[in-house]
């Protein structure tokens, strides 16, 4: 019997993961009726189970999250037989009104959201009819659902995720859960807090006292994001808002749809044309250009202006900008576009974006530039491709740990400049994270397209994905 070779074996096994993934996200979704709607101006989706205990549950996502990243806890809520209703904050997901840049008062952009909140809330029960109403919210949102309830009298519980708000009190919220995830020592801690105003307990007990109770819980091997899909999480959200216990869980199916779709695109890869490598300057003086233009990006970019009237993104593009072209410069590559070069970037594009941003965006978090992000991804493209082109020129051919100490350069560059310009890159820190995982999964699928058709065209389709990421990902401020 002949046995297969790896580069055959794990094509196959890949495309049948990614096959299998599809089948049981969609039979969770399906097991739900999910509807798309739109309260005013916020974009919203509304989950039914078969079973109906005429409970309104609002589910509210964290700072640079969206409706789809807290789908694993309404598809489990609306198994449980609530009428669920998720919802994206301004500046966030599908929601094209930004957010105000008043971030450091109460009274500010948090007023705004508590009051989108209860909008929302409304919204709901005149389209459904229900009156009782919990509320279920992650990281920025708990502080928001904490003081929406106060001014709520219909609110029968609250789960807060992840949690941290100083509007808690001994006798607000009467009914809290806060999930946290088990490496968030600060915010465990912080939820023991909250528990021990009315009297000090563990983390799975609960303490009840005049009227309110209070239970706080960690859910293991999870972080500030993992914990949204942990089955924990799910379990001991559905019981504490009641009806059955019936944990989508998804986490792990969305994870490996989307390690199978990178693993598939290596032998796609493989089938372009081959070109002869260029000369690549060696490891001191990419490190002399990483260095240098680290220097040049950390001083300046805070000069850049706002685009669009929207707070981060000029400055960004400006980052992007002076990185690529002060690389470039110093490294001087050799940049002639062929045909191969053409067909790696069109092959990268499509399966990017075509491919892997489409699953992310219906099973993950919001990744399409819709709305005002579409121009934002354009503005910012000229920058992203000097980047691209100057970090694939910069890591090309180097093992693992060389590329990882001639990207963080240019990270260090942008914690620099958002600390000189708070104002102008400090409301955009989430591109932090971005561009890691960029690196992590495009970088991957950009490396394999360079080492058959050479940097130009890895650079042009990584470039084009970059202005897709960050016009996508980042939450829109108003400038």
């Amino acid at each position: 019997m002949p046995v297969l070779r790896p580069s055959v074996l794990i094509p196959i096994i890949a495309l049948a993961v990614a096959l299998w993934s599809v089948v049981l996200l969609e039979r969770a979704r399906g097991a739900v009726g999910i509807e798309e709607v739109l309260f005013q101006e916020t974009p919203a989706t509304i989950y039914t189970g078969e079973a109906d205990t005429g409970l309104l549950v609002i589910v509210s996502h964290g700072f640079a999250g969206s409706r789809q990243m807290m789908e694993a806890i309404s598809l489990t809520l609306a198994r449980a037989g609530h009428t669920v209703v998720a919802f994206d904050y301004y500046g966030h997901g599908r929601h094209e009104t930004p957010l105000s840049p008043a971030v450091e008062t109460v009274t500010g952009t948090t007023e705004d959201l508590v009051r989108q909140t209860l909008a929302v809330v409304s919204a709901a029960q005149a389209r459904t009819g229900l009156t009782r109403v919990a509320l279920v919210g992650h990281s920025m949102a708990t502080d928001v659902i904490v003081r929406a309830a106060a001014r709520l009298p219909a609110t029968e519980a609250v789960v807060a995720i992840s949690m941290y708000s100083e509007a808690v009190s001994a006798s607000h919220p009467e009914r809290l859960l806060i999930v946290s995830g088990a490496t968030e020592g600060r915010l465990r801690d912080v939820a023991l807090d909250v528990v021990a105003q009315i009297r000090p307990a563990g983390e799975g007990e609960t303490v009840t006292g005049n009227g309110v109770i209070r239970r706080a819980v960690s859910a293991p091997w999870v972080g500030h994001v993992g914990v949204l899909w942990a089955p924990l999480t799910l379990t001991e959200i559905a019981g504490w808002l009641g009806g059955r216990v019936a944990p989508a869980l998804t986490g792990p199916w969305i994870a490996a749809l989307l390690v199978s779709i990178v693993v598939l695109f290596r032998p796609l890869a493989a089938r372009l044309p081959a070109t002869d490598a260029p000369a690549r300057p060696d490891l001191r003086r990419r490190a002399m250009a990483a260095a240098s233009a680290a220097l040049v990006t950390g001083g300046v970019a805070v000069t850049g202006l706002p685009l669009f009237g929207l707070a981060g993104f000029g400055a960004l593009g400006l980052a992007f900008g002076l990185w690529g072209a002060t690389v470039l410069a110093i490294l001087r590559p050799r940049m002639r576009l062929t045909g191969p070069d053409l067909a790696g970037a069109a092959l990268l594009i499509a399966w990017g974006l075509g491919v892997f941003a489409i699953a992310l965006d219906r099973y993950g978090a919001a990744f399409l530039p819709t709305g005002p992000r579409l121009p934002l991804m354009l503005a910012l493209l000229p920058a992203t491709l000097l980047f691209a082109l100057a970090d694939r020129a910069l890591v090309a051919g180097r093992g693992l740990l060389a590329r990882i100490g001639l990207r963080v350069p240019f990270l260090l560059a942008l914690l620099l400049a958002m600390t000189l310009g708070p104002a102008q890159l400090g409301l955009a820190f989430t591109v932090l994270p971005v561009l890691v995982l960029f690196w992590l999964v495009y970088g991957t699928m950009a490396r394999w397209v360079s080492a058959r058709t050479g940097p130009v065209g890895a650079g042009l389709g990584a470039g084009v994905i970059l202005a897709w990421a960050v016009a996508a990902s980042t939450p829109l401020f108003q400038a």
